[in-house]
């Protein structure tokens, strides 16, 4: 057989081994199993003495003893039975004999219990027994324990013992669970099935339990039937008139037929049955007992609906009205409760309804009272709760909720005596102490507050857990006062002390993980919070934890926290941070679908997030502001506007604030001065509320003030600041607004003073000093500059981001990298994954030049800016925008135009009219670079040269001396193609630029081209140097040379060899600079020339908005050439080259945008003065000059009055593509030159910021 199947065999056979003491219920496990035999006859005898027949009982045991005269069992029954024969001296001998063969056994244990009670404690059980039916229970049991020291007795004195530890409630619930335990461990023991089902019949909730017990005693044979049977009948008529029963006295009348008070009871208790079975099938019926059922268990949604199915056909039954009120009533529903209540009176008039008349009106009132105090009407919820008083007058909740509207009202004496007579409880009122206190706190009066708490705390009764309760939540208000006034070491040593107190309060944790939080210790918090979950992991402890997690945005965190509390233990609080979390989720998916470019899915997600989050007007409000990003600011204007709708009856003044904040984000300005002033003019508004609103306004105006600022419109700028009402003229943020303003007006020393009233009350304020050392910057002390700013930073608190960024930004705009950079990687190591550092950290980067680790940094915040719900700006985000400048330095393009320009003069010889068409390829490389190619055609007409015109009239090439015999007409014209390659590089502090080429191939003269600039940036200098060697292209001579038409030989094509040094400077708002060029000219049969130039001078702001801007300025011009180039005989270069020129003139420049237009007007207005050596006719050639009869050409003074005027425009017609033209024309005594152009441009990558200005047109590579 199977070992399983075995030990199942002999767990039936051995019936009722009584256990020992429960307390010490060693299991014989190392004692042999007796065999089949020996079981068969120890299950007979138990069976024959249970049936009171010890006669056999004991000729079955002395068989078995014949066998094995040593069996524990065996010797324990005959031991039994001897003493209940009263034959006390056998029963000892079997004892005895069983201390010789197991002495520690179970059945040595249990035969030593029924000997000792039925002989020497005899007397003791008797008393014991005495005890408990006079009532005295608690005697009874201490003395039953001294009894029986070793714990429960097994057997038959299992009942008597387990009966007397049942008088007390603790020993009742104790032999209960001792006696189920025992029951399961030997299922086959009747006498402990027994002893469980007579205390179970005791209860209503256990009495059929307990008789199904008793009748498993009375259907086994080794089962005391006649016990059984007695206490069942005792039990059944205590019931003989509950139908429930009916089924146990149709069994108990099969047991005991005889029964004739049973028989009776039965037949009676049949007609009920019968008509309970027909009530019961009514379904009205069966909705009622559901719904009552439903609503004993707190299932009220599944109550009310089976409460008013039963309604509909029992509408006179008292049950099911008054059920319907109960449900009302829990719901909050006090008014409809209390009308639910008087119809259930009035059906069945009894106190039970009267009674709950008069608790749904209190509690009505009461309900009415606390919601007027949420709404803001203090007023009202005053009335309110003295009716409820009236009613109650020693009411906790109406005393608590009268407070709360006298402090609402300033009515603080009012207050002040009400809340000193609740802490004249008994108890002390911990919330009636943290009101006293702050009433005390708000009058000035903090003196009396630690006397106040010490007061409490000597008030103090209890048990010591009563005792540690309220030290505890003592040491809570202290720590709000500490709060209340910035002491946070005071507060965080109070809440510890107040937490060692009482571990398993949640919102004490709660509080200190806030103060944690709030000191930039966020893991700290989540320790503190941690440790509460696993000291009392209750439900309010995961609702304290997961509102702690949402507070540092772990979302995921709180949520799985707040998923162990159970949906039907929720509270309110609990189910609407549940949904919040929820709508947080969506949120943030939202964000990652935004990002990731993905926006349909975000908007689906946004409409689920606004589903979830219905009753949530600030999850609404942050919703709201997503679809605002998203650009559909009208949609999420609406989900915050449609709430107020919904709710009326409120101001509800906190969600107007954020509606406020939405309609700012959605620049609604004029609907937010209007929603300010509205919402100011509510009824119950509070002294605080006024204020956030001003704050509003305030900032309302400074925003329009910034726009009018980057706009250029100060004028406006300076009204929409001053309409600030004088009581904020003195808020910093006016003040420094103020700064704003003069800063861009040029007047640095103005700002510099509002800055200084800002330190005159703030010394420390960062934004003031910050401010100031922009102005000292901006005046050109930036060593002071600089000091002012490495102060703020000392000063600053390592947890000041703000502020710490702001310096970074300095030591950025000051070039100091490295200083930014240490700024910017400490934050970024303390706040790590915040969008403003990593943006930060971005354009320090690109600051230094580091572009491509810029590059990956703006990326790498994008995401970042989308969790944080960054707004974007017309040009995007901050990350957005910086990318997108960054990138715009890779932009490549292919372009070309048609340049036309024209120069009056004498046909054939000084006029020309010109034709370029550059061909122009510029490939980025990395973000630094460009490589760039030109292929530009050129074609030149001078016109048609008269050759039979007078020599005098001929004074081009040799004919002057050699004459113009047999020359007919011939057409001065070239063309030709310049190619040339070059590098450009844009550095963080310098650039150059290469380039190698030639004059176009084709022209009578070419040669080879190129230059190399260099340009170093110096914070707010510069210095240019530029060596090249450029064709001068002022005539067909300069430019492609000429062929004498007598002799056929060429001359000219000059060059320029030269060097230009440019410096220039920012002095506030003006601009100087100074430009030195030398250079040498060559070319083919002409004279080598030498020239030296100044150019020098200053720009000045006159207008300047976001799309626009004017400049003018002076302009000094001086040249020297060593030698007069400019007429067209041979040796000549055909090119103005005055020995001194000098010039002053005023410019005038005005460019701007408008959507994908860019234009550009430019003008000046000066006067010359010039002076031109006299130069012979042919200056490299003595021989000519004389046969021409040492002909020259007249020097003297000249100059006067000259102007420019041009004008280009250019429009981004597709996202690739820009097509622009332009002209210009110069004006002077001899000189008028026109020019005209038109181009078009294929920019490589799409254009993401806004069209530059001015337009850019394409340059040919002759003008570089």
């Amino acid at each position: 057989m199977p070992r399983n199947a075995l030990a199942s065999t002999l767990a039936l056979l051995l019936a009722s081994s009584a256990m020992p003491a429960f307390a010490a219920d060693p299991a014989p496990a190392t004692r042999a199993a007796p065999s089949p035999q020996m079981a068969q006859l120890l299950a007979s005898a138990r069976m024959w003495e249970a049936r009171n027949r010890a006669d056999m009982a004991r000729g079955i045991l002395d068989k078995a003893l014949l066998i094995d005269p040593n069996q524990p069992e065996a010797l324990k029954l005959l031991g039994l039975i001897e003493i209940r024969s009263n034959r006390p001296a056998e029963a000892e001998k079997q004892l005895k004999k069983l201390r010789t063969v197991a002495p520690d056994s179970p059945e040595t244990q249990e035969l030593d219990d029924a000997y000792r009670i039925a002989t020497r404690d005899k007397r003791e059980m008797a008393n014991v027994r005495l005890l408990s039916r006079s009532g005295q229970d608690d005697e009874a049991v201490q003395r039953l324990q001294k009894l029986f020291p070793r714990g429960a007795p097994a057997g038959s004195l299992a009942r008597d013992y387990y009966r007397i530890l049942a008088g007390t409630p603790a020993g009742r619930t104790r032999a209960i669970a001792e006696l189920r335990q025992r029951s399961r461990a030997n299922p086959n023991d009747m006498q402990l099935k027994l002893a469980l089902g007579d205390l179970l019949t005791d209860r209503e909730g256990t009495r059929q339990e307990g008789i199904a017990l008793l009748y498993e005693v009375t259907q086994r044979p080794e089962g005391d039937r006649a016990t059984a049977l007695d206490v069942w009948r005792r039990t059944l008529y205590r019931v003989n008139e509950d139908p429930a029963y009916y089924v146990w006295f149709e069994r108990y009348l099969k047991e005991a037929p005889d029964d004739k008070a049973a028989q009776d009871t039965l037949a009676a208790l049949g007609k009920k049955v019968a008509a309970q079975k027909q009530l019961e099938a009514d379904p009205a019926y069966q909705a009622r007992q559901r719904g009552l059922a439903q609503l004993e268990r707190g299932q009220l949604k599944d109550a009310d609906i089976a409460l008013q199915q039963a309604y509909q056909k029992r509408r006179n039954d008292a049950e099911v009205v008054g059920g319907l009120g109960l449900v009302r009533l829990r719901e909050g529903r006090h008014d409809e409760a209390r009308e639910l209540f008087t119809r259930a009176n009035q059906i069945d008039p009894g106190n039970k309804w009267r009674s709950l008349i008069a608790t749904a009106t209190f509690w009505g009132t009461v309900a009415k009272a606390r919601e007027a105090n949420k709404q803001g009407k203090p007023a009202e919820a005053e009335q309110l709760a003295r009716q409820a008083l009236a009613q109650q007058p020693n009411n906790e909740d109406a005393q608590n909720i009268l407070a709360e509207a006298l402090v609402a009202q300033n009515k603080n004496r009012e207050a002040e005596t009400l809340l000193r007579q609740m802490l004249a409880r008994p108890k002390p009122d911990v919330g009636a102490l943290r009101a006293l206190v702050g009433i005390l706190q708000k009058e000035g009066r903090d003196a009396e507050v630690e006397p106040l708490i010490a007061s409490q705390a000597s008030r103090m009764k209890g048990s010591e857990a009563e005792l540690r309760t309220m030290r505890a939540d003592l040491l809570s208000v202290r720590a709000d006062q500490a709060l209340a006034q910035q002491k946070r070491s005071p507060a965080i040593r109070d809440l510890e002390d107040a937490i060692r107190l009482r571990p398993d309060d949640p919102w004490m944790r709660f509080t200190l993980a806030r103060v944690y939080r709030d000191l930039s210790l966020p893991a700290l918090g989540r320790s503190v919070m941690d440790d509460g979950m696993r000291a009392a992991p209750g439900n309010e402890m995961r609702y304290a934890s997961a509102l702690y997690l949402n507070s540092v945005d772990d979302i995921d965190a709180a949520a799985t926290t707040l998923a162990a509390v159970p949906q039907a233990s929720r509270s309110e609080g609990m189910h609407n941070l549940a949904h919040n979390l929820a709508a947080q989720h969506m949120l943030r998916d939202a964000r990652q679908r935004v990002a990731e470019g993905r926006d349909d899915e975000a908007r689906r997600l946004l409409d689920q997030a606004a589903v979830e989050a219905k009753d949530d007007p600030h999850m609404l409000a942050s919703i709201g502001r997503e679809w605002i990003a998203l650009g559909e600011a009208d949609k999420g204007l609406r989900l915050v506007s449609d709430w107020l709708a919904d709710h009326p009856q409120a101001p509800n003044l906190d969600v107007r604030l954020r509606y406020g904040e939405l309609l700012a984000a959605a620049d609604r300005d004029d609907a937010l001065r209007q929603w300010i002033a509205d919402s100011t003019a509510l009824p119950g508004i509070t002294a605080e509320q006024r204020a956030d609103f001003a704050d509003q306004s305030l900032r309302l105006a400074l925003r329009e003030t910034d726009r009018q600022i980057e706009a250029g419109d100060l004028r406006r700028a300076q009204q929409v600041l001053y309409a600030v009402p004088a009581g904020q003229q003195t808020d910093r943020r006016w003040l420094l607004e103020l700064a704003d303003l003069r800063q861009a007006a040029g007047d640095y020393k103005g700002a510099a003073d509002a800055a200084r009233q800002v330190l005159a009350t703030q010394p420390h304020d960062a934004g003031a000093q910050l401010t100031l050392a922009r102005q000292y910057e901006g005046m050109g002390q930036t060593g002071q500059a600089l000091d002012i700013v490495r102060t703020v930073l000392a000063e600053t608190p390592e947890d000041d981001i703000d502020t710490r960024l702001s310096v970074a930004r300095r030591f950025t705009a000051m070039r100091h990298e490295d200083e930014a950079a240490q700024v910017g990687d400490d934050l970024d190591a303390r706040f790590p994954n915040r969008a403003d550092i990593t943006v930060q950290r971005g354009r320090i980067a690109q600051s230094r030049g580091d572009f491509d680790e810029a590059a990956g940094i703006y990326r790498a915040a994008l995401p970042l800016e989308q969790h944080e719900s960054v707004l974007p700006g017309p040009e995007g985000t901050p990350a957005q925008r910086a990318l997108a400048g960054l990138d715009a330095r890779r932009q490549g393009e292919v372009a070309t135009a048609v340049m036309q320009s024209n120069k009056s003069g004498d046909a054939g010889i000084s006029r020309l009219h010109a034709t370029e068409i550059p061909l122009y390829v510029r490939i980025p490389h990395g973000y630094t670079g460009h490589a760039f190619f030109h292929a530009d055609t050129v074609l030149l007409d001078a016109g048609t040269l008269r050759g039979g015109a007078p020599v005098g009239n001929l004074e081009f090439g040799k004919i002057p001396a050699l004459g113009n015999a047999g020359l007919g007409n011939i057409g001065q014209t070239d063309k030709g193609l310049a190619l040339a390659a070059g590098y450009e590089y844009d550095g963080a502090y310098n650039k150059w630029r290469a380039d190698i080429g030639t004059t176009p191939l084709g022209f009578l003269e070419s040669t080879v081209v190129g230059g190399l600039r260099y340009r170093a940036d110096l914070g707010v200098q510069s210095v240019t140097v530029d060596v090249s060697r450029r064709a001068q292209t002022s005539s067909l001579i300069s430019y492609a040379g000429a062929r004498d038409p007598v002799t056929g030989e060429h001359w000219g094509g000059i060059v320029r060899n030269g060097v230009h040094l440019r410096y220039a400077r920012d002095v506030g708002r003006l601009g100087l600079f100074a430009d030195v060029g030398a250079g040498l000219y060559t070319g083919d049969n002409v004279k080598t020339n030498r020239e030296v130039t100044l150019r020098t001078g200053l720009d000045v702001p006159v207008y300047a908005k976001r799309d626009q801007r004017v400049t003018s300025g002076l302009v000094f011009n001086w040249w020297h050439y060593s030698e007069n180039q400019r007429f067209y005989t041979f040796g000549h270069g055909g090119y103005y080259s005055p020995q001194r020129y000098v010039s002053v003139s005023v410019p005038l420049d005005w460019t701007g945008r408008y959507a994908k237009w860019s234009w550009r007007l430019l003008g000046s207005a000066g006067w010359s003065w010039t002076f031109e050596d006299a130069a012979p006719f042919f200056p490299t050639r003595p021989d000519l000059q004389a046969l021409s009869g040492n002909a020259t050409y007249g020097g003297g003074s000249g100059g006067g009055f000259s102007y420019t005027l041009g004008a280009t425009v250019e429009y981004t017609f597709a996202p690739h593509w820009v097509v622009g033209a332009g002209f210009s024309i110069d004006r002077s005594r001899d000189y008028a030159p026109n020019r005209a152009m038109a181009w078009l441009r294929y920019l490589f990558d799409k254009r993401q910021l806004p069209v530059p200005f001015p337009p850019t047109p394409v340059r040919p590579y002759s003008a570089y």
